[in-house]
């Protein structure tokens, strides 16, 4: 009688999209136990803002920008900012967390994982996180009245591709810094003026015409632009070619969403 066993058959590895969502699984198992400490900062900061600027400065400035008040004015770029710091700080601080202090990417490549399904994975959990709280925020705008427009059903999407945009730009920041400090730099020299210049509190067209052709081509322009063609309508953009503004954040969102993944993948590899 023979002993000889039954041929085994080959283990095959998990699927791309099996692996990138482990990832993800991972990201969100870690982060729902400390949910609302996490969310509250990120979703009450922006609220604020709406609060004492819109509604507060709001009562003393008469003039309306593209036909709406202060407020609702700014209301679309309150939302934007939502989506975009919250990406750009889990996919800064919160990577270089992962990656210095936790090890998490030396024990992820112990499994099946490769070092671009990790960062894949990154990358789909910040823009989630990012569309999480700008949906969040959103529901409060609507609270105030300051979304009227029935496309405003698309903010998690809009919020999605923002937060993937933007994420993907921290995680470049990320590969490059050798000190965590160094985000104060990008934070402060980098998104701050990109966010007051780029048409938050005030039209870009008001600007010196030197300056308007640069606050155009600013990424966050066509991020609020968007914002505000869906929670405001097409009747009250500030430019009249404010429909391509979505097409542009796809564009910036799958280009940097690249460059991040791939920086990243290249700085764990070194």
């Amino acid at each position: 009688m023979s002993n000889a066993r039954p041929p085994t058959r080959p283990v095959r590895a998990p699927s791309v999209v099996k692996r990138v969502a482990s990832v993800w699984v991972r990201h969100w198992r870690v982060y729902s136990d400390t949910f609302v400490a996490n969310a509250t900062p990120a979703v009450l900061e922006p609220v604020f803002f709406l609060l004492a600027v819109g509604l507060g400065v709001g009562r003393f400035v008469d003039t309306e920008f593209a036909g709406l008040d202060f407020a609702s004015f700014m209301a679309p770029g309150v939302l934007a900012m939502t989506c975009v710091y919250t990406a750009s700080f889990e996919a800064t601080y919160g990577t270089w967390v992962r990656l210095r202090f936790q090890q998490t990417y030396e024990a992820m490549r112990a499994t099946p994982l490769t070092v671009r399904d990790i960062f894949a994975g990154e990358l789909l959990w910040c823009a989630t996180k990012g569309a999480l709280f700008g949906t969040i925020v959103g529901l409060v705008l609507l609270a105030f009245g300051k979304i009227v427009s029935p496309y405003a059903l698309l903010i998690p999407v809009f919020g999605f591709v923002t937060a993937m945009a933007f994420g993907g730009l921290a995680l470049t920041v990320t590969s490059l810094v050798k000190n965590m400090n160094h985000f104060q730099f990008y934070f402060t020299i980098g998104l701050t003026p990109l966010v007051f210049f780029s048409g938050l509190m005030f039209p870009v067209n008001t600007l010196p015409d030197a300056l308007q052709g640069l606050a155009y081509a600013l990424p966050m322009f066509h991020v609020i632009e968007s914002f505000r063609l869906i929670i405001s309508g097409t009747n009250h953009v500030t430019v009249s070619w404010a429909w391509a503004c979505p097409i542009v954040l796809v564009v910036l969102a799958s280009f940097f969403g690249w460059l991040g993944v791939h920086r990243m993948s290249g700085r764990m590899l070194k």
